[in-house]
């Protein structure tokens, strides 16, 4: 079971992940120790997908005490487990969560993109620490067998990843400290 721990280069963040692959999809387990606008913010996440690798399920819980599940049908439908639908995030078949990079190993691993492919992508993507849930355009690239270009907006990022599709490198966002195969 593959583990990292990131670092986000601004701020000194840490993210711990695991990465768990079974013939029913993938899990990723992380815990995110960070700072929200001058606040400590612990975040535990458990993401998991079905055998196809589209994101069914995201477990969230904040500073252990705040605990809230995504779910999403596998074809562009998300809620709060117990609430109404997302329709700002309809049409989403991945999860990303703006406190780690463990979130883009979803599409690169899912797409399985050759080089020189690009896909466009609209993510759910959840915000800290309210939990808001909003649309995200985004474009990923491969550009060779280990590296690929983030795009959304007027921001770009290069990519460096391992063969499970883990990020190692997040240009100067996020930087791998620590791996274990």
């Amino acid at each position: 079971m593959p583990t990292i721990l990131w670092q986000d280069i601004s701020s000194g963040a840490l993210d711990r992940c695991q990465l768990d692959l079974t013939p029913d999809g993938l899990r990723l387990a992380g815990t995110v120790l960070t700072a929200v606008r001058g606040d400590p913010l612990e975040v535990r996440y458990l993401i998991t997908t079905d055998e196809k690798g589209l994101t069914r399920r995201v477990e969230l819980e904040l500073d252990g005490s705040t605990h809230r599940v995504l779910l999403a049908d596998g074809a562009g439908r998300w809620h709060w487990d117990g609430g109404p639908d997302l329709t700002d995030v309809a049409g989403s078949l991945d999860v990303d969560l703006t406190v780690t990079p463990a979130t883009t190993t979803l599409p690169i691993r899912r797409l399985q993109l050759d080089i020189g492919r690009a896909a466009d992508l609209r993510m759910a993507w959840v915000q800290f620490p309210g939990l808001e849930v909003i649309g995200s355009e985004q474009r990923y690239e491969r550009l060779a067998p280990d590296r690929w270009r983030f795009s959304t907006g007027d921001f770009q990022a290069e990519l460096v990843v391992d063969r499970d599709g883990l990020v190692h490198d997040y240009s100067d966002l996020f930087r791998a400290v620590a791996y274990r195969p």
